[in-house]
């Protein structure tokens, strides 16, 4: 057994010594463990239940359901993903959607045929156009971990001060002004194309989080990151170098965002600077969804895809209504509440 697994092992001993003995357990306690990974599903089915008996086939559509939920829904999966990693280590980043802007800029601009004033441009090569948006996330995320874990500063307010910085940045760049005429053949086509039905936008988020579940509940670095999550002060006397995992967890963040604005600005054939603005909030909404649903209150990833498409699936639900808008926002809310409510009443419980 390696230093590492050890060290874990040890805070996991550690958690068992400290926890007080569990009380016996009840049929009800063991109906509520069995049930619980069930009631986030059965919503979202009931959902979508719902919202096709008032709007029939138009809701239930393959159109709405696969491209207007599952593909719009991609790009922020992707960012969601890489959120859950930050928050598994009990961080959060609030630059992904300015770093998202940056990183979409930055690859947009090398492979327009036209220039921001208009003049005709000779377009990069797409990969090397997409090694640059992709170091951009990187080094944003990079930057991000050494304030955060190097420097001290508390993550609300370093990643709050860099996604003015990476938002801004992007905004200067373009001169606060659309990236159009992208290069179609391998970027646009690739992320408009279809795999037996399904975009291929779809199968890359799968993809993303596919490595990232592996990496958080299949590989030693994973369980390194749930254990500074849990306990960051036993973690460091057990030997694990908890600034460097927060470091790699700001740095999968960075990567994330970059390539979902990479990826949605190749299906929207244009670099948009406000298209990943919501993406912060949304994606923190839908790790804390996952939180209520699964692991008793840990990030997960499963829990967070989950998040992500119950929360499409009720904007687009609302959308074939005839709510107003500003209204529509409050119940968008509002059902955010009431989804994580239980987790909360849990924990104050538990404190008791």
């Amino acid at each position: 057994m390696t230093a590492d697994a050890r060290a874990v092992d040890a805070i996991d001993a550690e958690r068992t010594d400290q926890s007080p003995p569990d009380p016996p357990t009840s049929r009800r306690s063991k109906a509520v463990t069995i049930l619980r990974p069930l009631v986030g599903p059965l919503v979202l089915v009931g959902m979508i239940a719902y919202f096709g008996a008032l709007y029939g086939d138009r809701y239930l559509s393959k159109v709405n359901l696969v491209n207007n939920v599952l593909g719009a829904v991609a790009f922020l999966a992707i960012v969601a993903a890489g959120q859950t990693v930050v928050m598994v280590v009990g961080e959060f980043d609030l630059s992904v959607g300015g770093l998202a802007a940056l990183a979409s800029v930055s690859t947009g601009v090398l492979l327009a045929t036209t220039t921001v004033g208009g003049d005709p441009n000779d377009p990069t090569n797409v990969v090397l156009a997409l090694l640059v948006g992709l170091a951009v996330g990187l080094a944003g995320g990079l930057i991000n971990g050494v304030l955060v874990s190097r420097l001290g500063i508390l993550a609300f307010i370093a990643t709050l001060a860099t996604s003015l910085v990476y938002s801004n940045l992007a905004a200067f760049r373009v001169d606060g002004r659309p990236v159009y005429n992208l290069v179609e053949d391998n970027f646009v086509e690739v992320a408009r194309g279809e795999v037996l039905g399904i975009p291929n936008r779809v199968l890359m988020a799968l993809g993303v989080g596919v490595v990232i579940w592996f990496l958080l509940d299949q590989t030693p670095l994973g369980r390194k990151m749930y254990a500074v999550g849990g306990n960051p002060d036993a973690a460091r006397y057990s030997g694990i170098n908890v600034k460097n995992v927060k470091l790699i967890a700001f740095v999968i963040c960075g990567l994330t965002a970059a390539a979902a604005g990479i990826l949605q600005s190749a299906n929207n054939a244009t670099a948009n600077l406000t298209a990943p603005e919501p993406w912060m909030l949304q994606s923190i909404a839908a790790v804390f969804l996952g939180m209520a649903m699964f692991r008793n209150g840990l990030p997960n990833l499963p829990g967070t895809l989950l998040g992500v498409v119950m929360l499409r699936v009720l904007e687009n639900g609302l959308n074939y209504s005839s709510i107003n808008s500003y209204l529509q926002t409050v119940i968008f809310g509002v059902a955010i509440l009431v989804a994580v409510l239980p987790l909360a009443i849990s924990r104050l419980r538990q404190a008791r």
